[in-house]
């Protein structure tokens, strides 16, 4: 309570919205920063998992926080929608390639086995085919670690919906196809590299559990060859990857 009664007070004064161009600041009033060490020092065995975080809001306080604290999850849900810079502006995201590429550097260096998890829309209006061939570039060289591709859908009532140049169906889904093509091979390849090594999972039902880079639902499963208490955290060794899932 006196965590959000700080917060309500912190309103006046964050005067500026923090971004690229209004750094998080501790010092002017509580951050997730804040909240996240309060957390750490609450008793008992749980990961919390930062997911959908904005890359403009992202500090070096913040970073540093996460690695330090062995209860927020080594893992970043971090939505980037595009790399492309002209496609970044035409949505708006309000943050740079540079700005995104020396993010991704800090997050990998300062969280050592950080998976990182984003999402890129494909179609989105007046994407070229060499924005697009910019994201497949981008795709391939960082590795993502979890990552999911969206079709642009042209809502009722948006701004983007009133945009030029709208990309048709059939070029959509062949941008889809393969932004995810590549995608799978990545996956793949790294859930084969973690055979034999020994990871601590959270078991959601007797034989289906994840791993501290997995979030429920949207991530991949650990299949069990023998059951485990569901809600309880258990060692096992990784024995195989099956498509995007793990044996243990």
């Amino acid at each position: 309570m006196q965590f959000l009664r700080d917060t309500a007070n912190a309103r006046k004064t964050w005067a500026e919205k923090a971004g690229p161009r209004q750094l998080v600041d501790s010092s002017r009033g509580p951050t997730l920063s804040a909240l996240l060490r309060r957390i750490q020092e609450i008793e008992g065995e749980f990961w919390v998992r930062l997911l959908y975080t904005h890359p403009a809001h992202w500090s070096d306080e913040l970073i540093e926080t996460v690695s330090q604290c062995d209860k927020v999850a080594r893992y970043i849900d971090i939505p980037l929608q595009h790399i492309d810079e002209s496609m970044l502006q035409r949505m708006r995201r309000e943050t740079s390639r540079q700005h995104i590429e020396e993010l991704i550097a800090k997050l990998r260096l300062g969280i050592p086995g950080v998976a990182l998890r984003t999402t890129f829309i494909v179609g989105f209006p007046g994407e070229s085919d060499t924005d697009f061939e910019t994201l497949l570039e981008f795709i391939e060289r960082i590795q993502f670690e979890r990552l999911g591709i969206f079709k642009y859908s042209q809502e009722q009532g948006s701004r983007a919906a009133r945009m030029p140049n709208q990309i048709p169906a059939n070029v959509k889904n062949t941008r889809y196809r393969g932004a995810m093509s590549i995608q799978q091979k990545i996956a793949h390849r790294l859930a084969r590299e973690k055979a034999g090594r020994k990871l601590k999972l959270l078991v959601d039902h007797p034989h289906v559990a994840r791993s501290e880079a997995d979030a429920p639902e949207v991530d991949t499963r650990v299949i069990l060859s023998e059951p485990a208490p569901a809600g309880q955290f258990v060692w096992r060794r990784i024995t195989a990857s099956r498509g995007y899932d793990l044996l243990a």
